[in-house]
């Protein structure tokens, strides 16, 4: 019994006098030189709903842009916000699309993104009045011209001898 008591006293003896050791060798290190904040650091990055814009020219529906968006926010920042900013964001691309004039129904991929990220997030920041957001990145934008077999269809129908 007393062998059993020596070693577990030896143990504990053991462990404390390592521990000791380590921490003291670990305080008598050099401190590091702080590291410089990034870029990205603090900000958070998050996704809005999809939206379905409808392309309209000849006062008629030729189709319609899907679209969803990625933006980065500083965190602390978003926390402080009476309003989100995700509603913002979408109402502003919302906007941006349904007013583009001179839309190639043809060639959709010569849509200009870069022009609406930059219009979204500098009407963004204004609705705020301040710098809110820091990026906005396009996660989807797709064009769906008007189905043939959508409304329409029931009177093509009617008309096929």
């Amino acid at each position: 019994m007393i062998k059993v008591l020596a070693i577990g006293l030896w143990v504990c003896a053991a462990t404390l006098g390592s521990s000791w050791l380590a921490a003291n060798l670990r305080a008598s290190e050099a401190p590091q030189a702080p590291k410089k904040a990034d870029f990205f650091e603090g900000l958070d990055y998050r996704k809005t709903d999809s939206i379905a814009v409808p392309l309209i020219a000849d006062n008629a529906i030729k189709g319609y842009a899907l679209a969803r968006f990625v933006y980065t926010i500083d965190g602390a920042l978003v926390a402080s916000l009476a309003v989100p900013p995700e509603p913002v964001i979408i109402d502003e691309a919302f906007r941006a699309v349904y007013s583009v004039s001179g839309f190639d129904f043809d060639h959709p991929e010569r849509y200009d993104l870069a022009a609406l990220v930059a219009s979204v997030k500098s009407a963004v920041n204004a609705r705020y009045g301040r710098d809110v957001v820091e990026d906005v990145m396009v996660d989807q934008f797709d064009f769906l011209p008007k189905s043939p077999l959508g409304v329409n269809a029931e009177v093509k129908a009617a008309q096929l001898p």
